[in-house]
């Protein structure tokens, strides 16, 4: 992918001050990154590169977020593991430029994988673990709470499995249904 980026303009120029609706993009993608446990200036970037229509090299959306390359660079670490961001090249030039990705479908699909899956995986190891645990309760009133606590949490895994494969056949990562099981 290339992109077209005038050479001439200089540095303040590319790095006018951020509009209002900016910021307030900037800030939702920012609490979104919060709420799903990741790295604040992750949501920042993306925030950024999604309000604007050009490309942008790391040296620039640094300093429009105003965050430091310590903090800027595991963030587009991990929104390229997402394919959140597009990697623009240019003819001649040797800095590497960002575009967002803004197809819902497309940052589903990089989301899933990376987030769902290994939780869903160590959910199922730690309630094998839990089994275990409670196979070896003696108070046969705590056994039995526990054993109905285990049996509603291996329900939500198994739903939660089944929901992840509905989004991944929907957004073309899977092609087939989940099996029904009588619960």
């Amino acid at each position: 992918m290339f992109c077209l980026y005038n050479k001439s303009k200089s540095f303040s120029t590319i790095t006018h001050f951020l509009a209002e609706w900016e910021t307030a993009v900037i800030d939702l993608f920012l609490n979104v990154a919060q709420l799903v446990g990741l790295p604040m200036p992750l949501g920042q970037i993306y925030g950024l590169l999604f309000c604007r229509d050009e490309c942008l090299s790391m040296g620039v959306i640094m300093v429009l977020c105003q965050i430091s390359k310590g903090s800027a660079s595991p963030g587009f670490c991990t929104l390229n593991q997402f394919a959140a961001v597009n990697l623009v090249f240019e003819r001649n030039d040797r800095k590497e430029r960002f575009l967002a990705e803004i197809r819902l479908c497309k940052l589903v699909s990089g989301f899933i994988p990376e987030l769902g899956e290994p939780h869903l995986d160590k959910g199922f190891s730690r309630l094998q673990n839990l089994g275990n645990l409670l196979s070896s309760e003696e108070d046969l009133d705590s056994a039995h709470r526990r054993k109905y606590g285990e049996k509603i949490l291996v329900g939500w895994h198994r739903q939660m499995s089944r929901l992840l494969l509905v989004v991944k056949m929907i957004i073309g990562k899977s092609d087939r249904l989940p099996a029904k099981n009588k619960d």
